[in-house]
Order: structure tokens, then C-alpha cells, then sequence
């Protein structure tokens, strides 16, 4: 018989988890001992205010005193709202990877010109992408989306050293982003290098990755991740009506959907493949931070977010975009699902080495 956290909605299927005496998952333990961190409201924001102060005083001279990634999602949006607001002056960057859905790429510029924030988009080497993420497919792994991913934030810790920006924001938030194990995703450069190894056709001259040299040269060069929304709590309730009415941004329909790649992998190729649904981690994490009811998220676990004919729609925009034919991608559908941890990977030693004494510091 199947085993459901008594607060959340995990189970015991999902990887890693386990349960206490009283039936509740690690993944809440785990989520108490962070909130307990910052518990103290006026506490938070008096630490924020003193980052805040910090990060002016650093960046006084700069064109730039600080940087944000955006992506046209909430979490980002508003992230980069609480810069202006607190009278910092953030340059925003976005990574395009040809896949920006029209709202998402709409929110990214409609919401950088009300904030008069300086936007700097990297475009893709797309033949090079191509390549690579075609053999993400032949890969047959859960972690469809790293390609993006990891560039997107090396373009970003990039884009901060080569400007003399110590301080990156982050839009991450602990209450409303759940915890992915590491069976569902990695962004370990060696598993990005051995599956192109095994499946690609060019040399990826010019596609954003970062090793342990780069992650010394971020370091050594002071690189700082913040993220104002841990120390902030605003419950999606309140941010996302504030953004529709002060700063023309719309809702894209799900978590994760700004991308109509991400979109289809998360909604429709992952629950196909592998019986992912990434859902049961975002709505047990918002039933943790009290943003939603745990009878309601299990309800809402039955809703159709993605109807048939988006997905198709989707699907043969990516198919056009990378060159894949119908039998192609229904080889990649059918092809027998293969584990992260299959191909290369770093090991733990070295992950937890890296972790504390490489790459940005985290405040």
C-alpha cells in the first residue's frame, strides 16, 4: 500500500524520501529546519535592508550595482520589482534559446520598460543547441531541460565578472519552489559533456558551460547569490495580482510554462516517459508554506493543465525548431527510459568539494 506524507502530498515513490513515526516526509523536516532560519518577519527584513546597503555600497561607481536573471515567470518578475523598489540599480539578463512563449516574452519586456531596467539578451549558438539537445533526446534522461538551464546561468555568473558585479539576485523561492531530486535533474557539466559525447555531432564551441575552473574564477572574483524572497515572504496570492496590475505581466498558465520547450517537457514528455509530474513536489511545497490546502492541491493533482491540442501544437513547434521528424520523435517517446545517473557524473566528494568551496556564495 502506497504511503502519503500526512502534510503533503508526496508519497513514497518519490526518490529519496522517507517518513517519521508520526507519518510526516523528510522533504517537510527538511522544509521546517529552513523556515525556522527565517521565521523572525522583522528580523528578515532587517537583514534584506543590510544586503540591500551592502550591495549599493559595492556597486557604487558601477554602470550596474547588481544583476537578476529573467525569464518572464513570477518568482523573477517580482524579484526584480523589490530591486527597484529598494533603490538598487540591477541590469537584467535573459538567455533565448528559441523557445520563449509570446507572453513570457512579452513580460520580459514589457515589465523591464516599467521598471526602466537595462535588459541584455544572449541568443543562442542555435546549431550548436540543437545538437546538444537532440542528444538530451537520444539520452532518453529525465533531465530534458539542463541544456537551458545551465546556460542560462553561466551566461548570467558570466555576464556578472565580465561587468565587475559581484551581487546576482536570485528569483528562487524556498516557499513556492519544491525540491527536485536529483533523479529527475542534474546540472552537473560532466553529465552534460558525456551525453553529448555519446550522441552529438559538433563541438559545442560556443555553448555557456562552467567547470571547476570556472566555478574558481566566480569565487575568486566574489560572486554573491541572493535571493530577497526567502528573506521576503509574499505568497503568490499577493505577488501575482500586484504584477498583473502594476506592471502589465500575465500569467502563462503553470509553473515553469514561460518556456513552450519546458512547457511540453514538464507537462506532457516527463508524466509519458518516466511518470514525473512535477506538480506533487510545487503543490506539497505550497502546502508547507500554507499557500494552498492540502485536499485542495490533491484535487487539483486530477486537473487538466495541458490540453490535447496545445500539446500537439507544441510539439510540433519544437519538432520544426530542431529538425525532428514524426518517426524520430516518436522513437524518442517510445525509446526505453534511461536514468540520470547512467551517464557521467561527478563524484559526491567532489559535488560536496565544489558546494563549499566553488561558485558563488549564497547569503
Amino acid at each position: 500500500m502506497t504511503q502519503i506524507c500526512k502534510r503533503c502530498i508526496l508519497d513514497d515513490t518519490f526518490p529519496g524520501i522517507s517518513f517519521d513515526r508520526d507519518g510526516i516526509c523528510s522533504y517537510c523536516r527538511d522544509y521546517e529546519k529552513r523556515e525556522s532560519r527565517f521565521s523572525d518577519e522583522e528580523k528578515n527584513r532587517r537583514r534584506f535592508e543590510e544586503i540591500v546597503s551592502i550591495v549599493k555600497r559595492e556597486g557604487k561607481g558601477n554602470e550596474y550595482d547588481c544583476i537578476q536573471g529573467v525569464s518572464g515567470g513570477r518568482d523573477s518578475t517580482y524579484c526584480l520589482h523589490l530591486l527597484k523598489e529598494h533603490g538598487l540599480n540591477p541590469v537584467a539578463v535573459h538567455f533565448d534559446n528559441n523557445m520563449n512563449s509570446k507572453i513570457a516574452a512579452e513580460n520580459i519586456k514589457k515589465v523591464c520598460r516599467t521598471l526602466d531596467v537595462d535588459l541584455q539578451t544572449f541568443v543562442v549558438d542555435w546549431e550548436e543547441y540543437k545538437d546538444l539537445q537532440i542528444s538530451f533526446f537520444k539520452a532518453s534522461v529525465p533531465s530534458i531541460d539542463i541544456p537551458m538551464d545551465h546556460a542560462f546561468v553561466t551566461v548570467l555568473y558570466n555576464y556578472a565578472i565580465e561587468n565587475n558585479i559581484k551581487n546576482i539576485f536570485s528569483g528562487f523561492n524556498f516557499r513556492g519552489e519544491g525540491p527536485i531530486p536529483p533523479q529527475w535533474t542534474c546540472f552537473d557539466e560532466s553529465f552534460i559533456q558525456d551525453i553529448h559525447k555519446r550522441f552529438g555531432t559538433k563541438n559545442l564551441q560556443n555553448y555557456p558551460s562552467r567547470g571547476i575552473r570556472e566555478l574558481l574564477r566566480y569565487r575568486l572574483n566574489g560572486l554573491r547569490i541572493i535571493s530577497p524572497l526567502n528573506y521576503l515572504n509574499i505568497s503568490y496570492d499577493e505577488m501575482m495580482p500586484f504584477m498583473e496590475k502594476e506592471l502589465g505581466w500575465k500569467w502563462y498558465g503553470g509553473h515553469h510554462f514561460e518556456s513552450i520547450f519546458s512547457r511540453w517537457a514538464f507537462a506532457f514528455y516527463l508524466p509519458k516517459k518516466f511518470g514525473i509530474d512535477k506538480r506533487v513536489a510545487d503543490y506539497s511545497v505550497m502546502i508547507r508554506s500554507g499557500q494552498l490546502g492540502r485536499d485542495h492541491a490533491l484535487a487539483m493533482m486530477d486537473e487538466e493543465i495541458y490540453p490535447p491540442e496545445i500539446e500537439r501544437e507544441d510539439r510540433r513547434y519544437i519538432m520544426s525548431k530542431l529538425g525532428i521528424s514524426d518517426m524520430e520523435m516518436e522513437g524518442y517517446l517510445s525509446s526505453p527510459p534511461r536514468k540520470n545517473s547512467d551517464y557521467r557524473h561527478h563524484p559526491w566528494w567532489f559535488r560536496k568539494f565544489c558546494n563549499g568551496l566553488l561558485g558563488p556564495r549564497h547569503l
